[in-house]
């Protein structure tokens, strides 16, 4: 793979911009591709340079002669936020290739931050791990960044914690702007209601993240508004969340629907005359080797968890892995009939399932789901998802735990379903059996089973929570005596479900 600088026009070029053209004219330079699509190719050269290639042909090179190609206006945009005082990467070159007078394709060149890495890597793997003071210099400085870009006119339409990087370490960070393509760039602040919008999109990347976002979204929000007080940002904070909320529901549905189709993360296809649904992934194409033609064969020889009229369940073992598997079963031609013209128990399963995972909540990865039809007339169909291992149902756990280890599984448990609540998922059978407990040396882990009867709501309605809580709530009762547990849980509950 080469790039070719061969009828480029240099409209912006650095001093050290002109070192690297002088190096690339001396010597054939290795290029290494970070990103590939139909118009559009960044590479990374020797030296921490990144260069990002835009083609224009047809009407769309007509429409970028007039207007400018994308990666002359990034370019310009990176300039002029830099002159605003935003930390962005450094631009050393803007070069564009026009035939007949028209745009034919556009460079933009910069140079890579020296440290840095994605402020989603950070939170994830780093800010947990940070004593607190260093967690709170990083939220406040954190905090004081993207009220600079406000402040400063910048409105970035993709604001994410994927475009942004945390360069430094232990005493001081330092964090950068990146894909400024789509940045618009204001004379005066930005407005409240732009804001709001913009800050929702950031509030959204910090729900669905497993490390300390609690932590980082209060304590952002206190140094962003400058307030020693929070709660006379009350308003200001409940506009943002329920923007980010109706922001990410509409994207939580777009992604949890890619389950049923063609694409990069998953295969939609016919075998063995079943409809297979299932991860694009190598080790999950094993396990369905192994599973057609005949799924019966490995759930027979399974060990059986579950067998009544409606499934049978197993834990099974495909290439040496464990995994948990379930059958609907076929109940006659009735059964056949009614589900000819909707979507089988275990289809319905499937897209639940993910539409849960894309919302961060924690239930058991499925992996492969198949659908046996004839002349659109159901038969059996299958679930086959990630086995849960070493863990207990919270039914088994309760008894052997003390008054403080009760109250700190009830604060967890109703933090994680007024979570899902508020998202405006429902999981349909809340009994205690159906939550898994996995203690780990840094704690434990709560994953939610049995998702047959959950629905995700169209519109969030106050009475349906509540109505999916009292299954929960009834097991809770039968072994809390005195009745404290409960109102501790509730208190708990309605915080995080509003």
């Amino acid at each position: 793979m080469d790039l070719s600088l061969r009828g480029i026009e240099w409209q912006l070029l650095t001093e050290d911009g002109r070192s690297w053209l002088g190096a690339c004219a001396v010597a054939p330079v290795d290029v290494c591709l970070v990103k590939l699509s139909h118009r559009r190719r960044v590479v990374r050269l020797p030296g921490g340079i990144f260069v990002k290639e835009i083609h224009y042909r047809g009407l769309r090179s007509l429409f970028k002669t007039v207007i400018g190609g994308n990666a002359w206006r990034e370019g310009r945009t990176l300039l002029e936020l830099t002159r605003r005082g935003v930390h962005v990467p450094q631009v050393l070159a803007i070069g564009v290739e026009h035939r007949r007078g028209m745009l034919q394709r556009d460079l933009l060149v910069t140079r890579e931050v020296p440290g840095a890495r994605s402020l989603s890597e950070f939170v994830l793997q780093e800010f947990d791990n940070l004593p607190f003071s260093q967690k709170r210099g990083c939220v406040a400085q954190f905090a004081a960044f993207i009220r600079q870009l406000h402040d400063q006119g910048v409105l970035q339409p993709d604001l994410h914690i994927g475009n942004i990087l945390v360069q430094g370490g232990q005493t001081e960070v330092r964090f950068v702007l990146l894909d400024a393509d789509r940045v618009r760039l204001k004379s005066e602040p930005l407005s409240h209601q732009e804001r709001v919008r913009n800050l929702a999109l950031l509030l959204g990347n910090f729900w669905t993240l497993d490390a300390a976002p609690q932590h980082f979204r209060f304590h952002f929000f206190k140094d962003y508004s400058k307030q020693n007080c929070i709660a006379r940002e009350g308003k200001f904070i409940e506009a943002i969340a329920q923007a980010a909320l109706g922001v990410f529901r509409k994207l939580w549905k777009v992604h949890a629907r890619r389950c049923l189709f063609n694409n990069k993360r998953f295969i939609s296809k016919r075998q063995h005359g079943f409809r297979v649904f299932r991860v694009h992934r190598s080790d999950v194409e094993a396990a369905l080797q192994e599973l057609l033609p005949d799924p019966d064969r490995i759930l027979e020889r399974g060990a059986v968890l579950k067998d009544g009229r409606t499934v049978k369940a197993a834990r099974v073992e495909l290439g040496g892995v464990c995994y948990f598997l379930k059958r609907y079963n076929c109940k006659g031609w009735t059964y056949r009939v009614r589900n000819a013209v909707r979507r089988s128990r275990a289809v319905r399963t499937w897209w639940v399932s993910w539409a849960f995972r894309v919302r961060g909540l924690p239930v058991p990865e499925p992996l492969i789901c198949l659908e046996e039809r004839r002349f659109r007339l159901l038969g059996r169909s299958y679930i086959l998802s990630r086995y849960v291992e070493n863990a207990e149902r919270l039914n088994d756990v309760w008894p052997r735990c003390d008054d403080s280890e009760r109250r700190g599984l009830l604060a967890g448990l109703a933090m994680l379903l007024g979570r899902m609540h508020r998202f405006g998922a429902l999981h349909g059978d809340l009994k205690w059996q159906n939550i898994l407990l996995q203690a780990r040396a840094d704690g434990g882990t709560i994953t939610l089973t049995d998702l047959d009867g959950s629905r995700i709501m169209g519109r969030f309605m106050r009475k349906r929570p509540a109505k999916d809580l009292a299954r929960f709530l009834r097991d809770l009762e039968e072994r809390d005596e005195a009745g404290g547990y409960k109102a501790f849980f509730l208190h708990s509950w309605r915080k995080w479900s509003r």
